[in-house]
């Protein structure tokens, strides 16, 4: 059985375009991709990993960084997420795919090994350590079958189903074998050290120099010791609504109105909350 990582990439970002291949470490160069390639490298239960960016030109510099770091990568639909996935993890022969995201890097090590773990031997067609958060936001993996990324590759064809990889999985839960990854006794789910905005970026290059050196500066609890140490540094980016996707109309002016009061457009949200 192989066991593969598809790594989402693209440059296009809404809030941070060329995000992951700005300079995280500047003592060295290491960029927030970097970072990432370095973390999966020593994840000793994956057998391969690829890096999945779009045929966009502006994503050519991703598949550059990829060819010169000997580096595998695959290229497809911008928008038909699914579709790159299925179509990576065919030509790779992967049988059980682990999906992560660019932008976290800070991913550890440990916590994928122990969900590939959890995945294997529970025998579940897909696994995750978001079902019930208590790793911080920037950790988030998840792993599936081939067999049910093809399943839905073939028989899902909502835009939502296909631009979110995994969606049609977690929103149809009893339809499969799920396992859930979590701390027992622990809940950092308000940490967030992904990078989807400046704030972000700038909190991660102020880690990166915290934990430069230390020893064991691949665990997210080398991070936390950070945070704990300099408790200012949550401050840096603790004004930003997590990213998400939303399932219905009703459900993104609950968010919207969230996020114009943070701003103190109050105005505008009691405007959204009378509709």
């Amino acid at each position: 059985m192989k066991t593969g990582c598809i790594v989402q990439a693209r440059m296009t970002s809404s809030r941070l375009p060329g995000k992951v291949l700005r300079t995280l470490d500047y003592s060295n160069g290491m960029t927030v991709l970097g970072s990432v390639v370095e973390r999966l490298r020593a994840v000793k239960n994956l057998d391969h990993f690829v890096i999945a960016c779009t045929i966009n030109a502006d994503d050519d510099p991703l598949a550059e960084y990829a060819a010169r770091e000997g580096i595998a990568y695959y290229r497809g639909s911008e928008n038909d997420v699914l579709d790159r996935f299925y179509n990576a993890a065919t030509e790779f022969g992967y049988d059980n795919v682990v999906r992560i995201t660019s932008d976290c890097p800070f991913l550890d090590p440990s916590v994928i090994e122990e969900l590939i773990d959890l995945f294997i031997k529970g025998d579940y067609q897909y696994a995750s350590n978001c079902i019930r958060r208590t790793y911080p936001h920037g950790l988030d993996c998840e792993i599936l079958t081939y067999d049910v990324l093809k399943w839905m590759h073939e028989n899902t064809t909502e835009q939502f189903y296909r631009e979110h990889v995994t969606s049609y999985v977690t929103h149809h839960q009893d339809e499969f074998r799920i396992g859930s990854l979590a701390l027992p006794d622990e809940d950092y789910s308000k940490v967030r050290i992904t990078v989807d905005t400046i704030n972000d970026y700038t909190l991660a290059c102020v880690v990166t120099d915290f934990i430069r050196g230390k020893e064991n500066r691949l665990s997210f609890r080398t991070v936390l010791d950070c945070f704990k140490e300099h408790p200012y540094i949550s401050n840096i980016n603790g004004d930003i609504m997590q990213k998400q996707k939303y399932d219905t109309v009703e459900a993104e002016l609950e968010a919207a109105v969230k996020l114009l009061k943070l701003q103190e457009m109050n105005r505008a949200a009691a405007l959204l909350e009378g509709k």
